[in-house]
Order: C-alpha cells, then structure tokens, then sequence
C-alpha cells in the first residue's frame, strides 16, 4: 500500500524543528546575537520576521541564537541584532539579505514539497555533523 506524502505543512513544521536545532548548536557558543550577552540556553531567532518574510524561515544568515529575553520579551532588540547581524555575516551579506527580503515581501514566497524534503535532508545531515555523538 502506497503512503499518503506529507503535507506542505507538516513537512514545513517537521523541518521547522530540525532547522532550529541545527541553529541552536551552530550558535550555542556563541552570545545572544542581538544583547550581545551569554546565555545557556539559544532560540532560533528571525531577524526577518516568519511572518511576512517566509521566504527566509530557513535561510541561516537570517536566523541566529537568541535569548528568549531578546527574543520575546524585548521589543528593540531589532535594532541590536542587525548591528550585530552585520559585524557577523558581513555587509555584503547582510546587503543580500536585505534584498532577498524585500524581494520575498513584495511577491511572496511559496515552498515546493521537493524543496522542503531537501532541506529536511540537508539540514538533518548538517545537524549530525556539528553534533558530538
């Protein structure tokens, strides 16, 4: 019997979760990318927010660690994360970035179900290689 494929949507929270977890330990020794501080414990925090700029859910120079104190609670802590953001990626990155959002923000942006069960892959791949076991 033939499997029913996942939805768009549950394929979009299964890689959710991988994708944030590969953030987490990329970043856990580095401080919170917006106040700058130390913490124990990261978010997965979008500098171009999920809603609105979809398009950059999972791209990594837009998703850095974050304390939920930034993260959350803290309603400037944009400010703070894109001086950061840019000392971090570079200006051209960062420039890119900018473009790239603008562009998602004015037309949209749709994942295929192939690109999400690639990126499910890819990032399951690249979490098992900075994982220490």
């Amino acid at each position: 019997m033939k499997r029913k494929a996942k939805s768009l949507p549950k394929l979009k929270a299964e890689l959710q979760l991988i994708f944030n977890n590969y953030i987490r330990q990329r970043d856990k020794d580095k401080p919170c990318i917006s106040c700058n501080q130390p913490k124990e414990y990261l978010q997965a925090g979008h500098y171009f927010p999920v809603q609105g700029y979809d398009g950059l859910r999972f791209n990594e120079w837009n998703v850095n660690g974050e304390c939920s104190g930034c993260n959350c609670f803290d309603d400037a802590h944009l400010i703070y994360y894109g001086e950061n953001l840019k000392e971090r990626i570079g200006e051209a990155k960062f420039q890119e970035l900018k473009t790239v959002a603008k562009l998602y923000k004015q037309f949209g942006y749709k994942f295929t179900r192939s690109e999400l069960t690639d990126l499910i892959a890819e990032y399951k791949q690249k979490l098992k290689e900075i994982t220490p076991f």
